[in-house]
């Protein structure tokens, strides 16, 4: 776990999730999803799904091996989400990389440091798992997102002129990348 603490300022904690302890971090996490998709944060979803859907996806994903899901907390709620997934171990030609499927804070805690936190935490840990890529793939209506990603580093490398539909309009998907590999010459 990650703590960043100081009196004036609110307390972060970033976790890997390994299991749901309680019901509440469960509710507290489609909350804040709910919050992320009417602000206009796709994450999967462009309309709240039922809780019982959310809370079932969430409870699955921390079943699935290739899965790895991290959550941030504001001051014990929680109030980002992103979810990695892995290549399974017997494709070794994409080993290389991981790729963020969901990456989401609640509107109301993006001011507060949460998005760096969480996404800091993310990388070093895809990083120590030996995936030296992490790929990103967000529809194009995700601009504060876009312009979080690039201002942490990620390339835009390609754009997918059909990604997916949203309120029956067909919308690109902005392809990005961030490499820890080193590409330097000796």
């Amino acid at each position: 776990m990650d703590h960043f603490t100081s009196g004036l300022l609110p307390k972060i904690e970033i976790e890997k999730l390994v299991s749901w302890e309680n019901e509440d971090d469960l509710h507290s996490l489609s909350e804040a999803l709910e919050a992320s998709i009417i602000a206009g944060y796709h994450c999967k979803w462009t309309k709240p799904p039922p809780r019982h859907q959310v809370e079932n996806y969430f409870k699955g994903v921390l079943l699935v091996p290739e899965k790895i899901l991290f959550i941030a907390r504001l001051d014990g709620n929680i109030t980002g989400i992103c979810e990695v997934t892995t290549p399974p171990k017997q494709k070794d030609s994409s080993s290389i990389a991981a790729m963020i499927d969901i990456f989401t804070v609640a509107p109301y805690a993006l001011n507060a440091g949460v998005e760096e936190r969480l996404l800091s935490k993310v990388e070093h840990c895809i990083s120590q798992l030996g995936f030296p890529i992490i790929n990103v793939i967000i529809d194009e209506t995700q601009k504060k997102l876009f312009q979080f990603y690039l201002q942490n580093e990620y390339q835009h490398w390609a754009t997918h002129p059909y990604y997916q539909r949203i309120d029956g309009q067909i919308v690109k998907g902005l392809l990005l990348y961030k490499s820890f590999l080193n590409t330097s010459s000796s």
